[in-house]
């Protein structure tokens, strides 16, 4: 089961079409950054996109947020 989420854009940290080129960015993001939480892949049913955040900037749903689905939580 997909669970919803909502993310303001601006706190991405990178977004791709394809999966598994964000998965390896998720690597890259996450031995640069320390410390880190989990990160978290969603995707943006209208564009298809791909995005990674980091799961602590989770929002409320608001005018500034956006809805996604929960595709994958890395640690």
């Amino acid at each position: 089961m997909e669970e919803t989420v909502f993310f303001n854009l601006g706190n991405a940290l990178a977004a791709k079409r394809d999966p598994k080129e964000l998965i390896r960015e998720a690597q890259i993001v996450k031995d640069q950054r320390q410390p880190l939480g989990k990160l978290v892949i969603v995707e943006d049913e209208s564009s298809g996109e791909h995005i990674l955040f980091e799961l602590a900037n989770q929002e409320e749903k608001s005018e500034q947020t956006k809805e996604f689905k929960v595709k994958q939580v890395i640690d």
